[in-house]
Formats: C-alpha cells, structure tokens, sequence
C-alpha cells in the first residue's frame, strides 16, 4: 500500500496563499504608474536625463521580482562621451532575495534587448552608470550576477588601465563557408578595442546567457583574439566573466615576437623570433595552470607543465620545461645587443628590473637534452633549476654539457639594485681541448681533458656592463694531454726540429702538464700563472685578456730542453681580437725593455 503524501502544516499553507493572493495582486496592479516618478528620482539623483517609456514587474511564488523596462534613455555624465550611457529597446531585471540580507541590489539576471550601452570609468574612480550617487568613487553596490543580451552593443572604458573595450552580441549567421553553430554555442559576440598601446580584435562562441560575478556557474567558450599578428585561441568553459571563478580548456598563442604581447603584461619583452605555446590552461581558487604544455620558438620546441599559486602573501610560480633539441640562435634576443632588462620610466628616480617583480616567487627546472648553437658549437647540452626569492634569482644546479665535458656550478643574479648583480662559481670537468679547438683546425693538434674552477662577479643591466664589470679568478690546467710534435716545435720556434719532422713525419707527443690563472678586475684579467709543458719544451707567458673591448694581449716565451739548431731566441705575441688574434715574434731583448 502506497503511503499517504504529508499535507502541509497551517503555517505552510498559510504561506502559500499569502504568496498567491501577492502574485495575484501584483500581476493586476498597473506597475507604470510608478514610471514617471522613478524617472524623476534619478533626474533629479544624477542631473542627468532619464527617460523610461514603460515599467513592469511580476513576483512569483519565488517573491524574486523582475522589473521589465522599455524604451530606457539614459544620457552621459558630463565628463563623459557624446554617447548616451544607455538606450535599451527592453530590459529586464530579476532581483534576489539576497538583496535583503546583504542590504543591496544583487540582480539574480539581466536581459537586454536592442541596446547601445557606453559603461565608463576615470582613473579617479567615477562612474558614469552611477546614478544615485554620482559622485560616489567607492565600491559598486549593485550586483549583475547573468546576463542575457540580444542584439547588444557595449562600449566599456577603463581609463585607470587604459582600455577601451567595444562588444557586439547577435545570434551567429549560418555560413556556407562552415560549420553551423553548436546548440551549445548559440550565441557569437564580437570584439575589438586597446589596451595601452596595443591593439586587438575577435569573436567568441557562447551560451544565450553567461555569468558575471559570484555564481560559480560554467558556460562554454570557443574564443580568438589577435593583436597585431599574433592570435590567441581559447576553447572550454569559463564561470563569472566579469570576476572568473574557474577558466578551464584548451590554449593556443601564436606570433611572430613576443614583443607584440608586451603591452598586456605591462612591460618590455626584446623581438624574438616566431613562437606558439598551447596546453590545458586552468585558473581558479587563486591557481592557474598550463598543463600538457608543447611550444615552440624559432625551430626550438619543448614542453612540460607551468603552474602559479596567488593564495598566499607572494605569488608562487613553479615550471617544468624539457627540450630534446635547443638552438641558441632562437634565443639570442636575451642577450647579444639586446638590454638584459627593460628601461625603466624615465620619470622612476630609482628604476628597477623588470623581472621578478616584488611579491613573487619562482621554481623553474629546464632540461634541454641537445644544445646547439652556431657561435659556440662544442656547447652539447643544458640543464639548471632557477628560483627566484625576494628579488634574487638562484641558477642551482647549473650544468652545461660543452666539448665532452662539464661546466657544473650556480650563478646568482641580485635584482633588488638598480644595476643587477650577477655572481658565478662553476667547475670545469672533462671538456676537450680538441672540441674546443675544432674550429681552428680539423686535426687534434692538442689533445686533452681541461680540469678547472672559475668564481667571477659583475653587476650591469646588458651583456656588455656585464663584461665590463667582471672581477674575479679563473684558473685552468690539464693533465695527460697530447700535442703535435710539429706544433711543439713551432710553439718552440724550433726551425731544425720542423725540418726533420717533413722528413720523419708528424706524431703526439705527451703534455706533462699546462695551467692558466688569471684575475680579473673591472673586465681587465691579468694571468698569474701561464704555463705549457712538454718533454721537449717548456713556455711561460703572461698577458691581459680584456673583457670590455674583447680583446687579448699575451707575450709567450718558449724554453727548449734540448740544444737546438736553427732556432730562435725570440717571444711570441698573441693579441687583437679575441675571437680571431693576431700572433707575431717579438725580440726578447724588446720584451725585457
């Protein structure tokens, strides 16, 4: 036997006949007659003219009210553009019953119809859709939580982050070009406007209704941008748009320099060359992330997974990133002539960097598995994890693969002074001598493993102060090397020796040992120690290697062990530039003078 539904208690029903005989006298009571006072209250509250040509309002069992309103005239602040604020064909307002318990007007849902709406903003604060208190430049105290457009125009302007939004709603068009709309992306809205400098334009695809503040409701978003020529491309789900509570799908950013997204982030990036990033992109509860990431610069690709936390006190960004193959041409434009560092305002009595601006924090772990590069090619390989605290930005472990070997240490770069400084301690271990001098000769004329520690300095907002300002030591040595008797004997101006070797012949001869020390102060290195060794002939030199002008001057002296003929008593110089010196014989007896 099927139990007996409970009847409601007195109260209950009480309730609801009182709801029913409300809901019976509102929908017969002629609500326009309310029409021409309200118009008056906000003539007289905003000093501005207000015209509505019909007023409504049904309450249903909900006893939320919507307010239907036709033909609204709404003119402009005085401080503001020629444009009315508003000229609404219909609209329709649902007001909640949080409105009585939060003290303000929260509208559950705005319908517009037919409406040209110009919402702007100073950058003190003012408002021109206030208008009861036009003057007011504190928080809003109405609340939009969804809105419904149909054939809407919106101008928005912000002149406190210089932006100038236009928006247009309509049903999409069916196309014989493509697909027709998705039932759930019946609506299309188009786009363009500024922001600072910076240019843009697009379209999305969305719901008939979307959510604006506080309601934590998703509604489906298929969305492009461009701004110049690069394209931004969006496809999921958004909640909130005004204030997004949740952003969830795919991304994809493509350009020809990254120098064109600057404007957006409020900085200076240096032109790079042709980039794409794509991934999962997920924002909400104070995180945002780019999972599954692929992208590319130049003919570099890599991929991995980025990640920023906003809840706590300083924002927290973390990312992986892993490359099978790098070129360094693709990402010349960080160094070479281009500024380290953006310029700061020419106005800022104290400039500061622009990265790692204050309050956030970073964990960057890079992997790159194959390094190529055209002005180095013995570099091989990379890999560093970067964290940037309090300004300052630790490079540990550094490991860069180069001539068979190993440059292993950390670097850290202090961003809290107006001139950044940089400080470098690395090991040298196992690099090649004959890789590193590939370039000069095919055949291994030196051969050898180089073992050393370099602990440099420097401060500077380019490469080039940067070099200018090095101080610091460098030593070098290798142990167990071989050399080609014949350059032994040209290192050692051994005339006789290169005569017998066109008729012996060529062959290795053992390095019982080399070494090079230098110390540097303000670009300027100075060797203390210059050493080459084998058993037939010993040279020591000394010089300066000057890192401002990239120049080099060094005066070698060659001791032969054994009594030679034909040979010369005099010192070899190497100067010029350091990528292609000069080498000439100097008189000893010039040297010592």
């Amino acid at each position: 036997m099927t139990p007996a539904s409970p009847k409601p208690g007195r109260r209950a029903r009480h309730f609801l006949v009182v709801g029913a005989l409300l809901s019976v006298t509102v929908a017969a009571f002629d609500w326009n007659w309310f029409r021409y006072p309200v118009e008056q209250y906000l003539v007289h509250r905003s000093q501005r003219e207000v015209r509505i040509g019909r007023l409504d309002i049904d309450v249903g069992l909900s006893l939320e009210p919507t307010v239907h309103l036709r033909d609204v005239y709404v003119q402009n602040a005085p401080w503001g553009s020629d444009r009315p604020t508003a000229v609404v064909g219909a609209a329709s307002f649902t007001f909640s019953l949080r409105s009585v318990w939060e003290r303000r007007p929260v509208i559950t849902r705005l319908v517009l119809h037919d409406a040209e709406v110009s919402l702007e903003r100073q950058a003190d604060g003012l408002r021109n859709w206030r208008l009861r208190n036009p003057d007011d430049r504190g928080p809003g105290r109405v609340k939009v939580l969804r809105l419904e457009p149909h054939r809407v125009n919106i101008r928005f302007v912000r002149r406190d982050i210089d932006l100038d939004l236009t928006a247009s709603t309509a049903l999409p068009a069916r196309s014989d070009k493509g697909p027709a709309p998705e039932a759930s992306h019946p609506a299309s809205i188009v786009f363009h406007g500024t922001y600072g400098s910076a240019k843009f334009a697009g379209s999305a695809m969305t719901s008939h209704e979307i959510t604006l503040i506080e309601t934590n409701e998703t509604f489906p978003v298929r969305a492009w941008m461009t701004t110049g020529k690069t394209r931004l491309e969006f496809d999921g789900m958004l909640a909130d748009l005004y204030r997004p509570s949740s952003i969830e799908g795919d991304a994809r950013l493509a350009g020809p320099t990254l120098a064109e997204i600057a404007p957006f982030f409020r900085t200076t990036l240096p032109a790079s060359r042709a980039f794409e990033i794509r991934g999962r992109f997920r924002s909400g509860s104070g995180t945002t992330s780019l999972a599954r990431l692929h992208g590319r610069i130049g003919s570099t690709a890599f991929d991995g997974d980025v990640g920023a936390d906003l809840t706590k006190d300083r924002a927290k960004v973390r990312a992986t990133l892993h490359s099978p193959l790098a070129h360094e041409e693709d990402f010349g434009f960080l160094v070479g002539d281009q500024r380290l560092l953006s310029n700061p305002p020419k106005d800022d009595p104290e400039p500061r960097s622009s990265i790692g601006p204050p309050g956030l924090d970073a964990h960057v772990s890079v992997t790159v598995k194959r390094l190529r590069s055209a002005t180095i090619p013995e570099l091989e390989s990379l890999r560093f994890t970067a964290d940037l605290s309090d300004r300052v930005l630790a490079l540990k472990p550094l490991d860069l693969g180069i001539g068979g070997g190993h440059v292993k240490g950390r670097a850290v770069v202090d961003l809290r002074q107006q001139s950044p400084a940089v400080r470098a301690t690395v090991d040298i271990d196992g690099v090649r001598v004959e890789q590193l001098l590939a370039r000069l000769d095919r055949s291994p004329l030196v051969t050898g493993p180089l073992q050393g520690r370099v602990d440099l300095q420097s401060h500077g907002r380019s490469l080039a102060a940067l070099l200018g300002g090095v101080s610091g030591t460098a030593t070098i040595s290798m142990d167990g090397g071989t050399i080609s008797n014949r350059l032994d004997a040209k290192l050692g101006l051994n005339g006789g020796k290169l005569l017998r070797l066109m008729f012996t012949g060529d062959r290795a001869i053992a390095i019982q040992g080399a070494a090079l020390a230098v110390d540097f102060e303000n670009g300027i290195g100075r060797s203390s120690t210059l050493v080459f060794d084998t058993d037939q002939t010993r040279t020591d030199g000394a010089g300066v290697i000057d890192l401002r002008n990239e120049s080099i001057d060094i005066l070698l002296r060659p001791q032969r062990k054994r009594t030679a003929v034909l040979a010369l008593r005099s010192a070899i110089r190497v100067h010029g530039d350091i990528r292609r010196p000069e080498v000439s014989l100097v008189r000893r007896s010039d040297v010592s003078s």
